[in-house]
């Protein structure tokens, strides 16, 4: 596949339609700054998706439209097409041209089209997915992109190596997966809170079912407490009404007997008065009858005296008459009182008990009527709440039903992408298995040859290594000898130095004056001179001692140091010599000047003319034997004769440790002038063992690389037989299992299209719900706040109920008694009546008779005297007589004080009787309450009587009471709560099932995107390497000499790892990429983008002036690296260099004129003619 031709019209500068058409190889478009070259590989960049408008050079997107010029208008859409040569079918469409189109118009749309068929973005970037193209892709490299690739950081650097891993798809199949998970994940969020939400609910339920099962059992146990308790206080209430109705008839025979008494009591009373009046009349005619009897005369007196009595009993009489009067009409005006009050009361109870009864006849409908209403919409809202509780299941169901569906369409379009992918990559791989098998096929004849090559290579390989062997031995010998005499010449060398710093210690005073003044001695006499050999003895022993002494600077030394050296009493002696001289040396007639015969170190003649400057050296004794000489002067000979001015001669010379001093020192220059010499020869030797060594290595390891190489290819060749075999298994397993992914994707593709129509429904289905539990909560809410009110008013209704019936009771048991009251207390007024009445009318008469003893009285007091005769008879008879009447009257008020008791005995009794028949009225409500008691909660009263007397009622009702204290402690509780507790607890079952299977679903997802991440870490790896590799193979070509290299900021990570780059070129050691010149970072990105593209081939590339910073040399490099690629893909190079252009096979250049729009024009070099052609 490659680019076969690019159409821009309204790009940027292309205002016209202008078509480029290309062809395999370099591709070079030239033109001048500003012409609008760049703009071609920035429509490439934009028809393959590119959305962002800084990467197209812009500041938005709307700036790719021909915005205008001086000389035209502007237009009003862009538009690149770029068709691609698919003949090889690398684009996975049955095409053999793909004509990628896109527009964009001013107003902001756009569009893309694929062969004139308008299509998504998505539906472009999935076809050229595998192609490495894309808008993503390095393959285009645009202005200033190469010094981004450096400055870039290491994970944005990780890209290319992604790019050329291919594992671009796999990271947008690990994105769809992810974004599944996501989704996924929101639906596990909303079951997950569900669940949490149902367990929520349920806790409180728990708590609530708990409750309500311990009110059941407490309400149970009350219930029996109270049917027990309110049976055994039946019992007790049924025995109290037997008592009440034995002590009601008691007490109506008791208020019977009382009345009976208190009459019997009142008639004795009547009587007794009665028997008292009669006996007050007895008396007095018992007197008379006395004075009759006893003395006439005394008559008079006895009348006088009975008389008396009589008015005095009237008296008596009328007074108990009126007082008995007095108290019967207060009795009277009391028992009236009564009677109307009783009759008022009655009135009044009448009223009360009507008005009861109208209460209770209005309160009991109201309350049933309420209480109804109450039950009814309790029912309704019970019946709301189901059916709420119903549809928030059918909710729950289908949105689960939904995450299912929409997880199973999501997995059956990751398993179709995946399918696909894997039919994709079975097919490339089958492809590529094929031409890795012609190329094995191939490849097993080349080994075959070249294993003879390496056979024979073997045979050469042994004679060369004999002949190195011979050579290494030849080679060895030399060295040593060459080592040995380096070393002897070492070692007489340190040894005569080491003498020579012997000799160097003088005496104490010598030694003194150099450690301790070194900055006054600036040498050792020996040492400033050197004499040639045939003197060296002359001179030694000329010296002798004085080869030792010290040079100083000048004679002001001396006046410094020797006061100094002779305070300090050293032993030995030391001479020292001044480097000055003030001096001219005498001149000899015969000889010449020792000085001259000597080398003096610049600097010291002084020293050398201050010690040695008289002495002449001449032939023989006799030369100057007999001659005058000047004074000063010393005549030597060679042999040593020494003979002064004066004319005397010395012979011979002690032994001196300086003896030998100057040879040794010239024999010391001799070894060190010759030691570099020999030294060299020994590293010659050395080296020359080295080569031979490296020379029998290489041999050796050309010998056994050869065996290697021939053991290698066989094994290769073994390999490659058996790798020929696997392949063509390989083949047909993959033919096989392309079968079976085809099947699978059509299987996908049915449970997707099976799928979606339930989908819809479901998503109806849930919504209509929803909104159906909407309208039925708020509903409800509104029926609770009317159940609330309901509650209040039935509850209110049914004690005002309660009130009435128990004021009914009391006012029917008071009326009745007081109905039986009335009649008791009219009786009693009309028995008070007729008594007052016969009262009144005895003591009227009393009162007659009192008023007729009145005027006796006046006549009898005449006859009193005459009646004292009498009167002793008579007193007798009246004292007896006195005596029977007290006795009488005590009787009487016995009498009265027995009818107040019975008549108090009469009022307790009918109060006993009262009360009594209060108590029945009382006890018939109990009976009643009792009866409600036992008949309540459905109880059957003939059962509960059959249930067993309590043997302790106190403990009972203590436990009674104890449960009523739990139950008001347990505070409000929901009756419902069973069967919301049940419908929550299987709607929790049902969810977490479903949960279970979204989090199956979802780590079936975790476990692709696990081995998506394998695979591209594995692709990731090699292809890391194998660019690597590429990268030093490029860079060293580029950079001869130089190393390169990849590295992984973090090895332990590869899946986030970053990439740096580590170059440095030829005798540079650079350590920061920005540190290089501009040419250096254009070859090294260069270099990196080379092995990408080696790594793996992209139908074209785009470079956009990449050599603009390269010099001839670089440039040269650049050029030959592009032709290693135009073999094997297909370049379009933006260049202003000629060097380029000269190697172009195809020349476009773009022009602008004056009215700002940019044209095409073209060339083409037939190489094989080397002719130019039009194109």
């Amino acid at each position: 596949m490659f680019l076969k031709s690019l159409t821009l019209k309204g790009f940027k500068s292309f205002a016209d339609r202008a078509h480029m058409s290309f062809e395999e190889g370099l591709t070079v478009i030239v033109g001048p700054n500003g012409s609008g070259k760049s703009n071609i590989s920035d429509a490439i960049l934009w028809v393959l998706g590119e959305q962002s408008a800084k990467q197209l050079r812009g500041q938005a997107m709307e700036d790719v439209i021909f915005s205008g010029s001086s000389a035209r208008k502007p237009v009003g859409v862009a538009e690149v097409t770029l068709v691609l040569d698919n003949a090889d079918r690398t684009l996975p469409v049955d095409f053999h041209e793909v004509a990628i189109t896109r527009r964009m118009y001013r107003s902001g749309e756009s569009e893309y089209l694929i062969n004139a068929s308008p299509c998504r973005l998505m539906d472009i970037q999935d076809i050229l997915h595998d192609s490495g193209l894309g808008k993503d892709t390095h393959s285009i490299i645009s202005q200033g992109k190469l010094d981004a690739i450096l400055q870039s950081r290491p994970e944005e650097r990780r890209a290319l190596i992604e790019e050329a891993a291919g594992i671009s798809k796999h990271k947008r199949r690990k994105e769809r997966a992810q974004k599944k998970i996501s989704s996924m994940d929101a639906h596990l969020t909303r079951a997950r809170d569900i669940n949490r939400e149902l367990t929520r609910q349920l806790r409180p339920l728990e708590r609530q079912v708990d409750r309500a099962r311990k009110y059941q059992d407490l309400t149970k146990r009350a219930h029996e407490l109270t049917q027990i308790l309110a049976v055994d206080e039946l019992r007790r209430l049924q025995s109290h009404w037997k008592k009440l109705e034995q002590q009601g008839t008691e007490a109506d025979a008791a208020l019977e007997l009382a009345t009976y008494r208190h009459a019997e009591k009142e008639r004795e009373l009547e009587k007794l008065q009665v028997m008292l009046e009669e006996k007050g009349l007895f008396v007095g005619d018992l007197g008379e009858q006395r004075r009759h009897m006893q003395d006439v005369v005394g008559r008079i007196g006895s009348d006088m005296r009975l008389l008396e009595e009589k008015g005095r009993n009237m008296v008596r009489q009328l007074s108990e008459m009126r007082s008995t009067l007095s108290g019967s009409e207060h009795q009277y005006r009391r028992v009236q009182e009564e009677l109307q009050a009783a009759q008022k009361e009655l009135d009044e109870v009448r009223g009360a008990r009507q008005a009861a009864e109208a209460a209770v006849q209005d309160a009991g409908p109201a309350a049933r009527e309420l209480h109804n209403k109450r039950t009814s919409l309790e029912q309704g809202i019970a019946d709301m709440q189901r059916e709420v509780r119903g549809l928030e299941r059918e909710i729950d169901d289908a949105s689960l039903q939904l995450a299912r569906l929409r997880e199973t369409l999501s997995n059956a379009e990751l398993e179709d992408s995946m399918f696909a992918s894997r039919i994709e990559q079975i097919e490339e791989q089958s492809e590529q298995v094929h031409a890795a098998l012609s190329a094995r096929r191939d490849y097993v004849v080349e080994l075959e040859a070249k294993l003879t090559d390496a056979k024979t290579a073997d045979v050469e390989a042994k004679a060369a290594y004999q002949t190195a062997q011979a050579a290494l031995v030849a080679r060895r010998a030399a060295e040593r000898a060459a080592a040995d005499k380096l070393s002897e010449l070492e070692l007489e060398l340190n040894n005569l130095r080491r003498l020579d710093d012997q000799h160097l210690q003088g005496s104490e005073m010598l030694d003194t004056i150099s450690s301790q003044h070194p900055d006054y001695v600036s040498a050792r006499f020996a040492d400033v001179f050197e004499a040639p050999a045939d003197i060296e003895k002359l001179v030694e022993k000329i010296l002798g001692s004085d080869m030792n002494a010290r040079v100083v600077s000048d004679a002001n030394t001396f006046s410094v140091l020797v006061p100094e050296l002779e305070a300090q009493e050293l032993s030995g002696a030391a001479t020292l010599v001044t480097a000055q001289t003030n001096h001219d040396d005498a001149s000899a007639p015969f000889g010449t000047r020792l000085i001259d015969m000597l080398s003096i170190t610049p600097g010291y003649e002084g020293a050398l003319r201050n010690m040695l400057g008289h002495y002449y050296v001449v032939d023989s004794v006799n030369q100057v034997l007999g001659s005058s000489s000047p004074a000063g002067v010393m005549y030597v000979t060679r042999a040593g004769t020494c003979i002064s001015h004066t004319q005397v001669l010395r012979l011979g010379a002690q032994a001196s440790v300086h003896e030998g001093t100057l040879e040794r020192k010239r024999r010391i220059r001799e070894l060190a002038d010759v030691h570099p010499d020999v030294s060299v020869l020994h590293e010659q030797a050395q080296k020359q063992v080295l080569d031979a060594e490296r020379a029998l290595e290489d041999a050796s390891q050309a010998k056994d690389d050869a065996r290697q190489s021939i053991a290698q290819l066989d094994g290769e060749l073994a390999s490659a037989r058996s790798e020929i075999g696997r392949m063509e298994h390989e083949l047909s397993r993959a033919q096989a299992e392309m079968h079976t992914l085809r099947e699978r994707r059509h299987q996908a593709a049915e449970k997707v299209q099976a799928a979606q129509p339930k989908l819809d429904e479901l998503s109806t289905k849930r919504e209509a719900a929803r909104e159906h539990v909407a309208e039925l909560r708020a509903a409800s809410q509104n029926a609770a706040d009317e159940l609330e009110q309901l509650r209040i008013q039935d509850s209110e209704a049914t004690e005002q109920l309660a009130e009435a019936k128990i004021r009914l009771a009391s006012a029917t048991e008071r009326e009745r008694n007081l109905a039986k009251q009335v009649p008791e207390l009219e009786h009693r007024l009309e028995r008070l009546n007729h008594k007052i009445h016969a009262t009144q009318q005895s003591a009227r008469s009393l009162e007659v008779l009192r008023l007729r003893i009145d005027p006796l009285h006046s006549r009898y007091d005449a006859l009193l005297e005459r009646a004292h005769d009498w009167a002793a008879r008579l007193r007798d008879q009246a004292s007896m007589a006195e005596a029977g009447t007290s006795s009488l009257r005590e009787t009487i008020e016995h009498a009265k004080a027995e009818v107040a008791t019975a008549k108090t005995a009469v009022d307790d009794a009918r109060a006993s009787l009262n009360e009594l028949q209060v108590a029945r009225g009382k006890l018939e409500v109990q009976v009643e309450n009792a009866l409600a008691s036992v008949t309540a909660e459905g109880g059957v009263l003939e059962e509960a009587l059959m249930l067993p007397a309590p043997d302790d009622p106190a403990a009972c009702r203590r436990e009674l009471e104890d449960i009523a204290r739990q139950i008001n402690n347990l505070g409000p509780v929901n009756q419902v709560a069973f069967q919301e507790y049940e419908e929550l607890k299987e709607r929790s079952t049902y969810v977490e099932a479903q949960l279970q299977d979204l989090e199956r679903a979802r780590n079936s997802l975790t476990k692709i995107i696990h081995a998506i991440d394998r695979k591209m870490k594995n692709q990731f790896l090699l292809t890391f390497a194998e660019v690597n590799k590429n990268f030093c193979e490029v860079f060293s070509m580029l950079f001869p000499g130089g190393q390169a290299r990849l590295e992984m900021t973090d090895p332990e990570h590869p899946a986030t790892t970053g990439i740096e780059v580590v170059a440095q070129p030829r005798g540079k050691r650079i350590a920061k990429m920005m540190l290089m010149s501009g040419g250096e970072k254009s070859l090294t990105a260069l270099a990196l983008l080379f092995a990408v593209y080696r790594t793996r081939t992209v139908p074209f590339y785009v470079l956009d002036e990449v050599e603009a910073a390269l010099d001839d040399a670089n440039l040269s490099k650049l050029i030959g690296a592009l032709d290693t690629l135009r073999s094997s893909t297909q370049l379009l190079v933006i260049s202003h260099q000629r060097r380029t252009m000269e190697d172009a096979d195809v020349l476009y250049g773009v022009s602008m004129q004056a009215d700002g729009v940019s044209r095409v024009v073209s060339q083409r070099l037939d190489r094989s003619s080397g002719k130019v052609v039009n194109v």
